[in-house]
């Protein structure tokens, strides 16, 4: 009788169980890698919407340097920042208002898919990402942005920047 040649059942057993293993570390690794890219997203156009943010104020600071009315300044406002103001009671207010991330100072607008375009930001849509809010403090030429959905809890460009080390 000849011998026979093939795998045994323990080791197909033991390959099973190493390639299980293998596939599981690469499963989580791969799952940190997207929530990773997820979060670097959300951070670069964040970024992107405050650099945008910062060029409306600066403009509007420089344009109202010289004027006292408070209509014309309002006009000036409206003429050059981005989005459209946060009206007390709104479904947008009420997000903001649970982000506990209203600052004094700052004057709130919510970006318009249109907005987003203009800023030469596509791919973003509410029903992914939720709303975009951007804080502007004409006095002190700041722009803060705000995320209505965040990323695990952090909602603003300054802590997802804080996330990331930088």
């Amino acid at each position: 009788m000849k011998k026979q040649r093939g795998i045994t059942l323990i080791t197909l057993t033991i390959t099973i169980i190493v390639m299980m293993i293998i596939a599981g570390i690469t499963v989580y690794f791969g799952l940190d890698l997207i929530r990773e890219v997820k979060l670097q997203d959300l951070r670069t156009n964040m970024l992107l919407m405050q650099a945008k943010g910062k060029e409306c104020v600066e403009e509007v600071s420089f344009q109202k340097a010289n004027v006292t009315d408070a209509n014309e300044i309002e006009t000036i406002k409206n003429e050059n920042l981005k989005g459209i103001k946060v009206e007390e009671n709104s479904e947008v207010q009420n997000l903001l208002q649970n982000t506990g991330k209203i600052q004094e100072g700052f004057e709130y607008y919510y970006l318009t898919q249109q907005d987003l375009s203009d800023m030469g930001i596509q791919e973003l849509s509410v029903e992914d990402y939720g709303y975009f809010i951007v804080g502007y403090n004409i006095d002190e030429i700041k722009v803060e942005v705000i995320n209505t959905n965040g990323y695990q809890g952090n909602y603003t460009l300054t802590q997802l920047n804080e996330l990331t080390g930088e």
